[in-house]
């Protein structure tokens, strides 16, 4: 073979390989993108069988949420119902107390004063922090605190030891007037005073017995001494 033919084919062969190397890498890189493609088309079928199962796990997510808060309230109630069951007795005790000063029963000790006059009412405007002097004085500060929704002031009101859920809340004085309508000297540090309200509304006054007793020369509310 001629040194000008060989040349030629060398040159062809050299291409010829040339060009099934570029092939290769071709198909190489096909076959590559290919299987990536394929990838990435398994991934999204996979994010949206996912997504599809998420809607409804959301949705038991929610559910069990509600049921979570339906079950402390439940709770919060049955809580609330015991402690209105534990306190029934200290309550129907103040009633039938009530009730015996308004039919002028039960003068143990001093006798019980009742006042009939209207003028004699404190006007819910005019109550003021009188402090605890007296009996009279605290009951003027305990409803004034109500009033104020002062509620460190309204704790200062009761014994200490006094649990929390017999202190009433505060903002809740809707009477237009209130008065000392009959006082029962227990002892020397313990009074019971009866209190009448008038309504706003003009109806029938209501009444109340409130136990009072003297602790390092403050009287302070005793709704635990009757228990």
């Amino acid at each position: 073979m001629k040194p000008l033919t060989r040349t030629l084919f060398a040159l062809a062969l050299t291409g010829a390989l040339g060009g099934v190397c570029l092939e290769r890498n071709a198909l190489s890189n096909l076959r590559s993108e290919n299987q990536r493609l394929r990838g990435a088309s398994e991934e999204i079928e996979r994010l949206s069988r996912e997504n599809s199962e998420i809607t409804p796990l959301r949705a038991e997510v929610r559910e069990i949420e509600n049921l979570r808060n339906e079950t402390r309230e439940l709770h919060k109630l049955r809580n609330e119902v015991r402690q209105l069951r534990e306190h029934k007795p200290e309550w129907d005790k103040l009633r039938a107390e009530n009730m015996r000063l308004r039919t002028g029963a039960g003068t143990l000790g001093r006798p019980t004063l009742r006042a009939s006059d209207p003028a004699s009412l404190i006007a819910n405007e005019t109550l003021s922090d009188a402090g605890f002097g007296s009996p009279e004085a605290a009951l003027r500060t305990f409803f004034w605190a109500m009033r104020e929704d002062n509620a460190e002031k309204l704790r200062s009101c009761f014994l200490p030891g006094t649990p929390a859920e017999l202190i009433p809340g505060g903002g809740t004085t809707t009477f237009k007037g209130l008065g000392v309508v009959a006082k029962k000297v227990v002892s020397t540090d313990e009074v019971k005073l009866g209190i009448q309200f008038s309504s706003e509304q003009g109806e029938a006054p209501e009444e109340l017995v409130l136990p009072f007793k003297r602790v390092d020369g403050e009287w302070k509310l005793n709704l635990t001494g009757s228990r």
